[in-house]
């Protein structure tokens, strides 16, 4: 009786293997994948014209001189003296056609004439919430405004400074 059990032991045994290991020997398979990558032209930026103030007289009060990015300039300074002269700062931008982009600027630098300083603030662009969309050669013309803070009796002299203005792909 034993015997039979094991012979019918073997046999279940050798059952479950036969399958499971014909099941391993077609278990694996494999297929092929691509691999795809588009390479674009790195974003670049070109300075064309600075921000400009223009001239003013030495004020007895402080102001301010805010020229937007669409050329509108406010003041609470009497610029008849010297009207012309202020313009904000145009840049192109360049990269794949039709891509969107975003703009960085600073939230205030200083200007100076060497021994007295200004500041300027309120960098604004012509672009929407800092998002701009190139056209269909990849060309953008972005134009950069700003708000400069003059204390009475500012020290007479030609102030200067730089600012940064980065972009990025999205």
């Amino acid at each position: 009786m034993i015997r039979t059990y094991l012979g019918g032991l073997f046999a279940l045994l050798a059952g479950l293997l036969a399958p499971q290991a014909h099941a391993q020997s077609t278990d694996t398979m494999s297929v092929t994948g691509a691999s795809k990558v588009r390479v674009v032209e790195p974003i670049s930026i070109v300075n064309i014209s600075d921000l400009r103030f223009g001239t003013l007289m030495q004020p007895l009060t402080n102001g301010i001189v805010e020229v937007a990015a669409d050329g509108a300039v406010t003041t609470n300074l009497d610029l008849t003296t010297f009207p012309n002269g202020r313009a904000p700062a145009r840049f192109t931008v360049l990269g794949e056609a039709q891509r969107r982009f975003i703009i960085f600027l600073p939230n205030r630098i200083d200007i100076s004439n060497g021994t007295s300083t200004m500041r300027v603030d309120r960098f604004r662009t012509n672009l929407d919430r800092g998002f701009g969309r190139f056209d269909a050669v990849g060309s953008y013309d972005l134009y950069v405004g700003g708000r400069l803070h003059v204390d009475a009796n500012q020290e007479p002299g030609s102030y200067s400074g730089t600012f940064e203005v980065a972009v990025l792909y999205l």
